[in-house]
């Protein structure tokens, strides 16, 4: 899977497909990052959810992404800027993550329907959740299943057109919503847009209540 190809073009073709609906639904979650939170932001593309994140005053942004042309495009976007000082751009997906780093958020904008359940499942969200603090959460902005004639069309066209041009794995929308709850988590805050084609969410572990007398855990 690679976004090289494309990488040029996205922006404009989702501003021709979408409007701006794909940029407010990641500001949705970027809304959501708590000051002097570290962040994960993976697969943020060209980099145009930056400026905001940035204006959350984060303490530390990891900004991973797998396709070095939009990885280049999005450190243009922040310059040499004294709050390019925070941001760590890193080339690579979720398996580059290092050993003992973790983050309080985890940004997931427009990433889930790229993978196959068994995917998601298998690999991609138990290696994030080891990256993920205790009462951290997923905020992740994605396709939902489709609600009328026309969304399903656009997305049967919209999953072809990147199965073609960047090698996608999934043939299919994943039912991401329910492989989050399957593995543990639960959605604390939503909203969504275009008749409900866009689906935001804050995802949380579900914690068990400590038995009485037991001490608070530490991570």
């Amino acid at each position: 899977m690679s976004f090289n190809f494309i990488a040029p073009l996205y922006d404009s073709l989702a501003a021709l497909m979408f409007g701006h609906t794909l940029k407010l639904a990641g500001q949705w979650c970027v809304e959501r990052v708590p000051p002097h939170s570290r962040v994960l932001v993976l697969g943020g593309g060209t980099g145009t959810l930056l400026p905001r994140l940035l204006q959350t005053n984060p303490q530390r942004v990891l900004y991973l992404e797998a396709s070095d042309t939009m990885l280049h495009m999005a450190q243009q976007k922040i310059g040499k800027s004294s709050a390019n000082e925070r941001i760590v751009f890193r080339h690579g997906t979720e398996t580059d993550l290092e050993q003992g780093e973790r983050y309080d958020a985890i940004l997931l904008p427009f990433v889930l329907d790229l993978y196959p359940e068994s995917t998601l499942t298998g690999r991609l969200l138990p290696c994030l959740l080891e990256h993920l603090t205790e009462p951290g959460a997923l905020l992740i902005c994605d396709f939902d299943q489709p609600k009328t004639t026309w969304q399903r069309l656009q997305l049967w066209m919209m999953i072809r057109f990147f199965r073609v041009v960047a090698c996608i794995d999934a043939s299919r929308l994943p039912n991401w919503p329910q492989v989050l709850q399957q593995a543990g988590l639960v959605e604390t805050q939503s909203a969504t847009l275009r008749r409900g084609q866009i689906r935001m969410g804050s995802w949380q572990r579900v914690i068990p209540a400590p038995a009485p007398g037991t001490p608070p855990a530490t991570r």
